[in-house]
């Protein structure tokens, strides 16, 4: 007589056992864990997609986001160009000094980037259910966020730039919690504002002083170059730290073809020789691979943001890089918002341009100034949108 067999599977959460009233042959049970019941508890680790670099120059603005980031449920804000490169620093600064902290890197362009980001997150972690197409990424890791036995956690929002994409995720994206801290990268204060909610909170991004730019030069192309040449050149690169460090390595990869004389002379030779020096983008592992590392391109984005978002800031900003970019009268750029008795539109159209950092004022004698590089890329986007032949 053949054996009567039973055969009793499980899966799921709850697999408990099961009961047998009377069988006379034999039973065969085949019990399946579900993934998250096999998965330890992973260790802290960092979500943070660079490379450090080791020819990073120290800036004072690093000592000053430890001392804030440091803070319970902190939100800091970086503004201004670098502001992504400082933040990798400070991810692996972390991650050196304190290894039981979770370092999660989220790129903020647009929600899809957002979502890939807490994707990340919910990977390194190992959240039950981050595989489910039906749960929402955003919710399940905020959850995870907001638990504060999960540890100390830091989380790095870079590019925070657009005020439309940010303004229905900030409870998502910005957990309120005690055991971690946000810090945002922006090339807009007033975006960065609508995510930290007060000024004191604000990081500006400064300029480099000729010694750290010296040094940063030194750091990317070792050699034995007349220092008064280099100087030259860092000033004609407005100190900013991208320009150099592509100036940098285009001359190191085009040697001994390419000195420092030699890119500066055809950096000064004409506009075409200058624009196309700086729409040279060496690859950097250290910048999101999805975007143009140009030193052109990088200004024109913030072009690109303001022509959406305030089209006439992008209009005003165009008439002053046909100026003398030291001395940008302030009566003559507004005397078109008189005629239309606009003066209000003014005022905002020159906070939206000093929010992005394309100009400054000089209080004392009512002008306003613009870097080199800006007034240059300014240019260069008009000629690119055939706006110079109008």
């Amino acid at each position: 007589m053949a054996d009567n067999i039973s055969s009793a599977a499980f899966s799921g959460d709850r697999n408990q056992g099961f009961q047998l009233a009377y069988n006379s042959g034999r039973v065969d049970v085949n019990y399946h864990t579900s993934r998250s019941a096999q998965e330890h508890k992973p260790r802290p680790c960092s979500t943070v997609p660079f490379r450090r670099d080791d020819d990073f120059v120290y800036r004072d603005t690093l000592d000053e986001i430890h001392a804030r980031c440091a803070q319970p449920a902190a939100r800091v804000a970086l503004v201004g160009l670098g502001g992504s490169q400082l933040a990798i620093q400070y991810s692996y600064q972390v991650r050196d000094s304190l290894s039981d902290t979770w370092v999660f890197w989220v790129h903020a362009s647009s929600k899809a980037r957002i979502e890939e980001g807490y994707q990340r997150i919910a990977e390194a972690t190992r959240l039950p259910e981050r595989d489910n197409p039906k749960v929402d990424i955003l919710q399940l890791v905020r959850a995870w966020l907001c638990d504060e036995s999960n540890g100390r956690w830091v989380m790095i929002v870079d590019n925070a730039d657009h005020s439309s994409v940010l303004s229905n995720l900030v409870g998502d994206i910005l957990p309120e919690s005690s055991n971690g801290s946000v810090l945002i990268t922006s090339r807009s204060r007033e975006a960065a504002f609508e995510l930290v909610g007060e000024d004191e909170k604000i990081l500006k991004v400064k300029p480099m002083s000729e010694r750290y730019a010296l040094a940063l030069f030194r750091k990317k192309l070792k050699g034995e170059d007349n220092e008064g040449e280099v100087l030259e050149l860092l000033r004609n690169l407005d100190y900013m730290p991208l320009a150099i460090s592509q100036a940098a390595a285009y001359i190191r990869q085009q040697a001994p073809r390419v000195t420092v004389s030699k890119y500066l002379k055809d950096f000064r030779r004409s506009e075409k020789d200058r624009a196309s020096l700086l729409n040279n983008a060496v690859r950097d592992r250290r910048r999101d691979g999805k975007a143009s590392n140009s030193v052109l391109a990088t200004w024109q984005i913030s072009f690109d943001y303001i022509q959406t978002d305030q089209s006439s800031a992008a209009r005003l900003l165009s008439l002053m890089s046909f100026f003398d970019r030291h001395g940008i009268p302030e009566e003559l750029i507004m005397s078109q918002y008189k005629k239309d008795d606009n003066i209000m539109d003014f005022e905002e159209d020159i906070e939206v341009l000093r929010n992005y950092s394309l100009v400054a004022l000089r209080i004392e004698n009512n002008v306003f100034e613009m870097h080199c590089l800006v007034q240059f890329a300014t240019r260069k986007w008009l000629e690119q949108r055939q706006e110079l032949k109008r």
